[in-house]
């Protein structure tokens, strides 16, 4: 567990185009390195089939617009630093409750381990210091052909489940081809295959790639290398 209940303050969900957001992600695009180059193949790709799952949720329940996690953490210097993190889709239940869902593009190996639970208890935990939210139930969504054990026994749940804590939501790639026509977006032909996940592809449009860029929290949080939060993104990130 995160012991930030002292160290957090205004934990709340905004949308991603907050101006303080916009100008936050603007400043992580402008220092990042390979800005106007080439992008991983695999992190496109992702940010694309993270589009069409959300489009295929929003048929199920109602995903809200608030899904950047922001709040103001204590530094090592005793200042409040701004934090952002993007989760991939939020539905409010009721006034006292969210289902958190992460989304993953990803190999078996790594779904049959958890991967992107670490990620789910972060956010449940810096959402629960706000002491607005009594119930924060967490989902994992996967894009896979064949379904497997997750954790040996995490249940599978359907997409409006309200109820189960934690357990693994299954998206058949056919409802990610559907969203990606009513989205009017391009999947590559070979989009399920481990090899579409490899190398760079070209660079689109610097804001057109925006959009699925990562938060950067991460760079501003390892500015503050003894906060417990840095320490588990750190874990977070290898887990991805």
């Amino acid at each position: 567990m995160l012991n930030a209940q002292d160290s957090f303050r205004n934990v709340e969900l905004i949308r991603p185009d907050h101006p303080e957001y916009v100008a936050f992600m603007r400043r992580m695009a402008d220092s990042r390195p390979s800005r106007g180059g080439p992008r991983a193949a695999g992190e496109y790709l992702g940010g694309l089939v993270e589009q069409c799952v959300r489009h295929w949720l929003s048929g199920f329940v109602p995903l809200q617009e608030e899904r950047i996690l922001c709040w103001n953490q204590r530094l090592h210097n005793g200042r409040h630093g701004t934090m952002y993190r993007e989760l991939d889709a939020v539905w409010q239940i009721d006034a006292e409750s969210l289902c958190l869902f992460e989304m993953k593009l990803t190999f078996a190996e790594n779904m049959a381990g958890g991967v992107g639970l670490r990620q789910l208890e972060i956010a449940t935990e810096t959402l629960f210091t706000s002491d607005r939210y009594r119930y924060i139930l967490q989902r994992l969504v996967y894009v896979a052909e064949e379904k497997i054990p997750v954790l040996e026994d995490l249940p599978e749940l359907a997409p409006d489940d309200e109820y189960a804590e934690l357990g693994v939501i299954w998206v058949p790639p056919d409802a990610v081809s559907a969203a990606a026509q009513e989205l009017g977006l391009a999947l590559p032909e070979n989009w399920l295959q481990p090899e579409a996940r490899e190398g760079v592809v070209e660079n689109p449009e610097r804001e057109e790639w925006r959009q699925f860029a990562d938060t950067g929290a991460l760079e501003e949080i390892e500015e503050t290398a003894n906060n417990p939060l840095a320490e588990a993104w750190r874990k977070a990130q290898k887990q991805e």
